[in-house]
Formats: C-alpha cells, sequence, structure tokens
C-alpha cells in the first residue's frame, strides 16, 4: 500500500495541512455525510511507524473490527479519500491565490443573469491583476479576462464599447504573442550552440520569416504599459543573441530593462539578470574588455535586489566562482573579499568549504602572497572536476612563482592522472587544462635548466590561440622569460 496515490499524496504534506485536512474532511459539505476521519487517522499512525508495514487487510480491520474484510468497500474509501484530498489541494491553492479565485468567481459570476455583479467583479479581478508584478502569468491572466469580458458582451447588443473591447483584446494577444516568440527565439538560439536543433521548429520559423519595422519596436518600447515596454525589450534581447555584435541592442534592451525592473516578478527578472550577464560573458569572451565593468556593474545590481540565488534558494558555484573571478581581474580585491565573506554561506552545503577556500586562495594568489594561497589549498579534496582543476592548476602556478619545482613536477603527474581517468570532464574545459600544462611544463623545463628550445616553443603555442586556462598568467612569465 505504500504505493498507492493516496498515500503518496499523503506523505507529502505539512504537519499544518495534516490539522488543515482534518477539519476539511469533517465537514459534512465535503464529505457528504461519510466518516473518513477514522480511515485518515488510521493512515496517519502508520505514517509514524512506516506505510512498509501497512497491508490492505491490516487497514480494513482497524477501520472496521470485526466486519468481514472487503477488498472493494477498502478501495472505495481509499478512491474517496483520495478525491477529497485533491479538492483540498485545489481548496487550499486558491484560498492562497487571490487572482485565481476572483477569475473563477468572474466565470461564475458571467454565467448569471446580474450584470452589475459581474462588472463589478471584472473591474475587481482586473485591478487585482493589474497590480501584480509582470509575468507570463499576470499577461496571461489579463488575456483570460478580457477574453470573458468580450463573450459575455456577445451575450447581449453588441455596442460600440464590445468592437472596442475586442480591438484592444487583439493588441494585447499580439503583443503577448511577440513577447514569447522572442522568448522562444533567445532559448532555441542557445540550444543550437550545444549543438541541439529541432525539425519543423515553428518559432524560429516565424522568427526568421518575420521583419519588424524598427519604429513599431520604438512605439512598443516608449508606451506607459509594462508589456508593451518588455516585447521591445525582448525583442533587443533576442536580436543580442542572434546578432551578437552588434552591441546597441544591448544597451536599447537594458535602457528599457532599466525602467521596469522594479515591477518584474522576481523569477522574472533573475531570468532577464541571466540574459544580460550571459551575453557580457559572450563579448568578454571575444576580447571586448569595455563589458568586464558592464558586468561588474550587472553583478552588483543582482546582489542588491538579491536575484543571485536558484530556484532552491542557493548561491550556484559556478556563478559565486564568476563573481570572483571578476572581482580579482578588475582588481577589487576589497569588494572580492567583501564578497566570499557575505554570500558564501548561501553556498550549496556539500560545496561550501571547497569553495570558500578556493576563492581566498585566488584572492592571495593575485596579491602576490603565495604562500598564503598555497596554505588555503592545503589537503584540499576537490569533491567535483571544477574544483579539483581550478586548485591543480592554482598550486602549479604558486609552486612556479615560489620556486618549488619538485612539488610542481609531483603535481603535474597527479593532475594528468585525474584527467584520464574522469570521461565527466567537458571536452572544452579538459582542452583548456591540456593546453595549459603543454605550455606549463615547457616553462617548467626552462626553469629547471633541462631545455633548450622551449620557449620558442611555447611562444609558439601562445600564438597559435589555442584556449589554455590562466592564459594572461602565462603570457606573463613566457614575457618574463624572454
Amino acid at each position: 500500500m505504500s504505493n498507492s496515490k493516496l498515500i503518496l499524496l499523503l506523505d507529502s504534506f505539512s504537519d499544518k495541512d495534516i490539522r488543515e485536512f482534518k477539519k476539511f474532511i469533517s465537514s459534512k459539505f465535503f464529505s457528504k455525510g461519510r466518516n473518513y476521519l477514522s480511515v485518515f487517522n488510521q493512515l496517519l499512525k502508520f505514517k509514524k511507524k512506516g506505510y512498509y508495514k501497512l497491508t490492505p487487510q491490516i487497514l480494513y480491520s482497524k477501520i472496521y473490527p470485526g466486519k468481514k474484510f472487503s477488498l472493494q468497500t477498502l478501495n472505495n474509501r481509499i478512491s474517496e479519500l483520495f478525491k477529497l484530498a485533491e479538492e483540498y489541494l485545489i481548496y487550499k491553492t486558491l484560498k492562497e491565490n487571490k487572482t485565481e479565485k476572483n477569475k473563477i468567481l468572474l466565470t461564475a459570476y458571467s454565467n448569471g443573469r446580474s450584470e452589475k455583479l459581474f462588472e463589478m467583479q471584472l473591474k475587481k479581478s482586473k485591478g487585482i491583476i493589474e497590480s501584480l508584478p509582470e509575468s507570463d502569468n499576470k499577461q496571461l491572466s489579463m488575456l483570460y479576462i478580457e477574453n470573458l469580458r468580450i463573450d459575455h458582451s456577445k451575450k447581449h447588443k453588441i455596442s460600440e464599447s464590445t468592437f472596442n473591447r475586442y480591438f484592444t483584446y487583439s493588441r494585447y494577444m499580439a503583443t503577448v504573442f511577440l513577447k514569447n516568440l522572442f522568448t522562444f527565439g533567445i532559448e532555441f538560439i542557445q540550444q543550437e550552440q550545444t549543438n541541439r536543433r529541432y525539425e519543423s521548429n515553428y518559432a524560429m520559423e516565424i522568427l526568421d520569416r518575420m521583419k519588424l519595422d524598427e519604429d513599431f519596436i520604438k512605439d512598443l518600447g516608449e508606451t506607459n504599459s509594462g508589456l508593451y515596454k518588455i516585447t521591445a525589450m525582448m525583442y533587443y534581447f533576442y536580436n543580442i543573441f542572434k546578432f551578437p555584435d552588434t552591441e546597441k541592442n544591448y544597451f536599447e534592451a537594458k535602457k528599457i530593462f532599466d525602467g521596469v525592473r522594479n515591477n518584474i516578478e522576481k523569477n522574472e527578472l533573475t531570468d532577464l539578470y541571466k540574459l544580460m550577464t550571459s551575453y557580457c560573458i559572450l563579448r568578454i569572451n571575444h576580447g571586448v574588455k569595455k563589458f568586464q565593468l558592464e558586468l561588474y556593474d550587472l553583478y552588483n545590481e543582482k546582489l542588491k535586489v538579491k536575484c543571485y540565488l536558484d530556484r532552491d534558494g542557493v548561491f550556484p558555484v559556478t556563478t559565486f566562482r564568476n563573481y570572483v573571478l571578476l572581482g580579482i581581474k578588475l582588481k577589487k580585491i576589497k569588494w572580492t573579499e567583501k564578497f566570499i565573506s557575505k554570500y558564501s554561506k548561501e553556498l550549496p552545503e556539500e560545496d561550501r568549504d571547497d569553495e570558500i577556500n578556493l576563492s581566498y586562495s585566488k584572492l592571495f594568489f593575485s596579491n602576490k602572497n603565495y604562500e598564503k594561497s598555497l596554505q588555503y589549498l592545503d589537503g584540499f579534496k576537490g569533491l567535483n572536476y571544477l574544483h579539483y582543476c581550478d586548485s591543480s592548476i592554482l598550486k602549479l602556478c604558486a609552486y612556479y612563482e615560489t620556486k618549488k619545482y619538485e612539488e610542481a613536477f609531483f603535481e603535474i603527474d597527479k593532475f594528468r592522472h585525474f584527467l584520464r581517468n574522469h570521461k565527466e570532464i567537458p571536452g572544452i574545459h579538459k582542452e583548456y587544462t591540456q593546453n595549459f600544462l603543454k605550455i606549463y611544463q615547457l616553462l617548467l623545463k626552462i626553469k629547471t635548466g633541462t631545455g633548450n628550445d622551449e620557449l620558442y616553443i611555447a611562444e609558439n603555442l601562445m600564438n597559435k590561440k589555442k584556449p589554455a586556462s590562466r592564459e594572461d598568467w602565462l603570457s606573463e612569465k613566457i614575457i618574463e622569460l624572454r
């Protein structure tokens, strides 16, 4: 019985849900006079002991002591109680969601005879929806009530106001369609970069054939409507990924974003920040240094409005790492130190200690305090490949700077062994790492007096522009040796 739908659902209930559900099934209106409380109480007793001990025969004997076992009767009660549990979830969700509750009430009034009650409820529902932050749910709710309003008008003599409502509804619906189309376009362009493509991709087919006038987009961005502004913004965001070299699209989108961000729902705001930071990182990777400061400003905005946590309420490790790297690159040492101290407590518990040690090690390394950097890596395990690779490369750089060449050769062997035995490391990451090791070993041979043409070979490898970890550091060391 532990796999029954009822038990799976009840197992997800909080203590508050259990108390409220007891009241719910005690009501004659919901239970239709049948006593479900005894069934529920018996299930709660077994919840503490463990449902694996529960059989249909045992449960039946507890509910109906002394009566002959009937599987059909028990199945009926279990099925009815499951439906009540679902009804409770619907009731609870509606109670907590004022928008949905008012939409349902408005639907009920639209089927009644009182025009006045419908209009009053329509005004109330619209006011509640308009007060919400901008989000997909808000736009869909607005479309729903406007459509209901038009349908309701058709039941009576069609007036001039009905035609106007239809026109307004068509503008709103077309704009919602455009906004979602641009959102799909951004997603599919990013998926294509990971070699994921779909046959008959209608969203991309429409976007590729659609010719939108720039004046139309400009007009959308200059209206008073949050939806219209956001649609114009999404057009520019779509274009930054479609035509990444045309940077003006980013700044047009950012200008609109700055004007509407205070009225955008939190999850959608977080997603928009991800788009902007992704584009900035893309431009930085293409050598456009002005986007480093742009990214730094975005990072600070995200921290200020608390849009840095993921859906599970933790600071993603990769994002945290990017903040630290950018702070160091821009020589914002105090900012980086304060960031690590303040926000590291929000990292996932299993990665927290490693990420903190690695971050401080990078920070001290950037200050040329190599011994302190190595102290933070002493005994460092590196439970995932990113941590292990970062720590190993950092150790190698610190060993080079402190002339610990024997330790460096030992670390190279250990690192190569790790790379061979961990197939989960993405190809691009492995390529960066292996290219670093090739050049690093050449530099090490020169420093230890065991090489002749290594500097020439190292320079050639760097000039071929093959991606390598710690490229700036490698270039600096080659210049020093030259």
